[in-house]
């Protein structure tokens, strides 16, 4: 009777240690896979923030299908390098949707390459989300549209607060003949101009000027300006600049705008003591997984916001039981708050969301976070 008893009891704690061990072990997603598409600068100018989505959205598209997808199936990314030309987002684009059937899209990348794809999206009815464009002028033309990269206007303003605050009165801007920089360029001057400050000296050259050693001279020579602002994002002028001014022994500090670590090494140390404000918040989790998934690669623009991306459409699949880009796109514009992998994330009611920035300091060639 006792040896029954004991069998009967190694019987029942095995069943249970089973029960428990499959009730926490997701079953792999192995149905028909639910495609999404990454539409990224792969390759030239701005790769870094391409890849740095792609790894974000593939992180994530990896997590959803280790848990057992979308019952049962597995999210599927398929990417296309746009190389922040229109032109090859556009087939970028086509290609996704007309061949590989992608009714869910991740990107662009860019203001310049997002604008092309507004009419497309419309006519195909295709969910779009872009993890660091920044113009209201795409989420805004479509309720299939999204950014989970805040307006960069906002940032804008509040450099140009910011400066101002600091005492600086007359400053240079270097910006770009580019819609985006632009865009960012107008934000500022508006805003400093209303706060009582001056633009002194205004440069929008093409983004593929190397030569601005005249311009540089410009501001060397000028004694009225006292600070100097960069809007021109990750084009080559970014470092570019820095480079020119300090060849030339300008030491008026310099305040910018989201700059990439890979804006920061091709300063080398021409963009020491720079100051920049910036919407790349990734949460330490997310950073401590990233490093960990990427060879401890840091965490670059565009990366936690394309996995809070997948993971929006992942509870969108999930809360509406539907895979239709209708069904999809009435769910994401009723969010009103997302707490994500990017940080706290709050909509705007027209497809976009915003967040608390940051302020950093590049300092020993690394942006470190300051609090002023």
């Amino acid at each position: 009777m006792k040896k029954l008893i004991l069998s009967f009891v190694v019987v029942v704690v095995l069943g249970l240690l089973w029960w428990n061990q499959s009730k926490n072990s997701a079953v792999p997603a192995t149905g028909e896979p639910i495609k999404i598409g990454g539409i990224f600068i792969l390759s030239g100018e701005g790769a870094s923030w391409g890849e740095a989505a792609k790894n974000g959205m593939e992180l994530a598209i990896k997590e959803i299908n280790a848990e057992g997808g979308i019952e049962g199936k597995p999210l599927q990314g398929i990417y296309e390098d746009d190389g922040s030309d229109p032109s090859k987002a556009i087939s970028a684009f086509n290609k996704l949707t007309n061949s590989d059937g992608v009714k869910f899209i991740i990107g662009p990348n860019w203001s310049n390459t997002g604008l092309s794809l507004i009419e497309l999206i419309k006519q195909h009815g295709v969910v779009a989300i872009s993890p660091s464009l920044g113009l209201p002028a795409y989420n805004e033309s479509s309720e299939y549209i999204f950014n989970t990269w805040p307006h960069d206007e906002i940032l804008s303003e509040n450099l140009a607060q910011y400066v101002y605050d600091k005492g600086y009165r007359n400053v240079a801007v270097f910006g770009a003949n580019d819609v985006w920089v632009k865009a960012q360029d107008q934000a500022f001057i508006k805003k400093f101009v209303e706060l009582g400050g001056k633009i002194a000296f205004l440069y929008e050259p093409l983004v593929t000027e190397t030569d601005v050693m005249s311009e540089v001279t410009k501001v060397k020579n000028d004694k009225s300006i006292d600070a100097i602002v960069l809007t021109v994002a990750d084009y080559g002028l970014s470092s570019i600049v820095p480079n020119r001014l300090k060849e030339l022994g300008v030491s008026l500090p310099i305040y910018s705008l989201t700059v990439s670590f890979h804006v920061i090494n091709n300063c080398g140390n021409a963009c020491e003591g720079m100051t920049f404000l910036t919407f790349l918040t990734p949460t330490s989790d997310f950073e401590k997984k990233y490093k960990a998934a990427y060879d401890n690669r840091e965490v670059e623009i565009g990366a936690d916001s394309a996995y809070d991306a997948v993971m929006l459409l992942a509870d969108a699949f999930k809360k509406t039981g539907s895979v239709d880009p209708g069904d999809v796109q009435a769910y994401l514009n009723k969010i009103e708050k997302y707490e994500g992998a990017s940080g706290s994330l709050v909509a705007d009611g027209e497809g976009a969301f915003t967040k608390p920035y940051l302020i950093k300091k590049v300092q020993n060639g690394l942006p470190v976070t300051i609090k002023e």
